[in-house]
């Protein structure tokens, strides 16, 4: 009998014995698949186990096991990966550098006149000035919203059957941010515009 691996591995969901999900292909497979008949050979069977209860575990334990836990850990990788910044400044953007940078943004807000030193990801320190930190926090923001949005798009491909693979994912979330989610704060009455007024009311 073959090791347990849940990399590479089989389940039957629910009542369905016709079909199995192979965890090495993130997909339900018939029983006939090449795969699954290896498997069964080598004196191994599927477990019956309900969907949501296989999801689960792949989500803890295995994302790349199903292609929507995979592209819900793609997601998360790219959120916490950082970035590099409009001014040359690399960043870090896990969810304890998001709050930093959340509250840095809010002092910014009580003086124009503010600046802060700030250690980039790369070990240097710069000093910041209340209009970088503005910059700071919408280039974050920007990066988050991409990163959602990615994610939305990969997942309506994955229901429509257009993206099969955790290669496509992969090629979805490598892909460089577009024009369009670069400027989604810079409407009426945000962006710089928005960072004047609240200049304004720091003056």
């Amino acid at each position: 009998m073959r090791q347990y691996d849940i990399k590479d591995w089989y389940w039957f969901i629910a009542e369905d014995r016709d079909n199995v999900w192979s965890s090495l292909q993130a997909a339900s497979v018939p029983i006939a698949d090449e795969g699954y008949a290896a498997f069964v050979a080598g004196g191994n069977t599927a477990a019956p186990i309900e969907f949501a209860d296989l999801r689960q575990m792949f989500a803890e334990q295995y994302p790349g096991g199903m292609l929507d836990t995979y592209t819900a850990s793609r997601r998360w990788q790219k959120e916490q990966s950082g970035i590099t910044l409009s001014f040359g400044m690399p960043i870090k953007t896990d969810d304890r550098a998001q709050a930093k940078i959340s509250g840095a943004y809010l002092a910014a807000q009580l003086s124009a006149a503010v600046t802060t030193p700030w250690h980039a990801a790369d070990g240097t320190v710069h000093d910041l000035t209340a209009d970088q930190l503005d910059a700071m926090n919408i280039e974050l923001l920007t990066h988050i919203n991409d990163c959602f949005s990615v994610s939305a798009d990969v997942l309506a491909q994955i229901a429509a059957g257009t993206i099969t693979t955790r290669e496509q994912i992969d090629e979805a979330f490598a892909a460089p941010i577009t024009q369009a989610r670069k400027d989604w704060l810079k409407v009426e009455g945000r962006g710089n515009g928005n960072r004047e007024h609240h200049n304004a009311k720091r003056r």
